[in-house]
């Protein structure tokens, strides 16, 4: 169940953005770190205003310069699955992981991917990693929360929007989460009823066949 999944990684993408002395244009760009630094938040504007196939280019051209930038590989990541490109943005995530394995940011990242990939347990995983790392880390709660609904389990579904509204009250994601957790647990309780009265019946309708055979 993938619910406003780019929401999250625009979310995510808004908070990388690194200070360099002055805006630019590409055409500007130095070829050194401060170019790579330069380039990257380019690539975060772009992707914020959803041109996602320039803010990829932008990002793989900070990368030339710099491989081993580690927001510039999560931002990547982020801009592909944005993109559909599910491998690219692997890639870009394995690298990062392996950069800097207890980065909240890049934890979180790895986390959207394994939910929109179905791999709920594994995103769950991956975002107790990042919560450990930055307990206020709303998306990471967000995912959390939707992973848990995916696989059913409301009520910690519920527990974490909880945990991301008692840091952000008017976050609408996580009231999102919320209600919807909310209402499925409902139903789930209307829902087991019913079995009660069902068996009533059988019981009731196995009387009534016993009855009429005598």
């Amino acid at each position: 169940m993938f619910r406003f999944s780019s929401f999250i990684l625009i979310l995510l993408i808004t908070c990388m953005a690194v200070n360099v002395l002055s805006p630019v244009s590409a055409v500007e760009i130095r070829h050194d770190n401060i170019g790579a630094v330069q380039l990257y938040n380019l690539a975060v504007d772009e992707a914020m205003a959803g041109n996602y196939s320039l803010a990829e280019n932008l990002t793989a051209q900070a990368l030339s310069i710099q491989p081993n930038f580690t927001l510039a590989l999560v931002t990547r990541a982020s801009v592909l699955m944005n993109l559909g490109n599910m491998t690219g943005a692997r890639d870009a995530l394995d690298k990062a992981v392996a950069l800097d394995p207890e980065d909240a940011t890049v934890l979180t990242t790895m986390a959207s991917y394994k939910q929109q990939t179905g791999a709920d347990s594994e995103a769950i995983a991956y975002a107790d990693k990042a919560l450990d790392a930055d307990p206020a880390l709303i998306e990471a709660w967000i995912i959390k929360g939707t992973a848990y609904g995916s696989l059913g389990e409301f009520e910690e579904e519920l527990n974490a929007s909880e945990q991301a509204l008692t840091l952000a009250p008017d976050n609408k994601l996580a009231r999102f989460n919320k209600e919807f957790a909310t209402k499925m647990l409902n139903q789930s309780k209307k829902t087991s009823s019913s079995p009660v009265i069902s068996i009533l019946a059988l019981l009731a309708g196995v009387v009534l066949i016993s009855g009429r055979r005598r």
